[in-house]
């Protein structure tokens, strides 16, 4: 059985977009080019699960200068999670067509607890038989005990998944434990991409 494993950040997803990431260096009143640093900085430790989003949202007011009362901490993660949120239709599509086919599917994400919770909620989520999180995991691709803690739970082994991805070194990490792997540009490309794998081939 051939696992499709879809990263979801830039591919069954956009990027933030621009209107929605003005919103959080606008709120804590902060030009974008000190704002992003900022928060960038401890993200990794929020994706890990490591802290939460009232003490990641502290840290990026500390850094900032802000004085990070309870209800700036709500709206900031609040509209965090919103911009995060913001679907690809057009990957959604091949996915449902995918699921239709009885391809077994399964979501692997760097995301904070707060986000992989509403996600988990989202009717579309439950077209992937499994959702790995970082935040669950305690590990963030590319590292390699991400993907070989997934074909643990998967029950599979490395040669039995395709990834789909957006980030070339999550492509390349992924390789390198054995998952032959995708990197998302567009779904169009995708769908040429999937056609020609064996397990996914129906989606054209």
């Amino acid at each position: 059985m051939k696992w499709v494993v879809f990263g979801y950040a830039g591919v069954i997803n956009f990027p933030p977009p621009e209107h929605a990431g003005a919103l959080l260096p606008q709120t804590v009143d902060v030009a974008p080019e000190r704002f992003w640093p900022a928060y960038w900085e401890d993200r990794r430790a929020y994706d890990l699960g490591a802290v939460d989003a009232r003490h990641f949202w502290a840290g990026v007011c500390a850094r900032l200068g802000r004085t990070a009362d309870p209800d700036l901490l709500e709206v900031l993660s609040a509209l965090d999670l919103k911009a995060w949120t913001h679907l690809n239709p057009d990957t959604l599509a091949l996915v449902k067509e995918l699921a239709r086919r009885n391809v077994p599917l399964a979501l692997l994400s760097n995301t904070p607890v707060e986000l992989a919770r509403l996600i988990d909620g989202r009717p579309w989520a439950r077209l992937f038989r499994h959702r790995f999180f970082s935040a669950d995991l305690r590990r963030v691709k590319p590292d390699p005990q991400a993907f070989r803690q997934m074909c643990e739970r998967l029950g599979a082994r490395p040669g039995d998944l395709l990834l789909v991805d957006g980030r070339r070194e999550n492509v390349a990490a992924a390789e390198a434990v054995g998952i032959e792997s995708v990197l998302f540009t567009d779904a169009l490309r995708l769908r040429s991409d999937l056609a020609r794998t064996p397990a996914a081939g129906a989606a054209r």
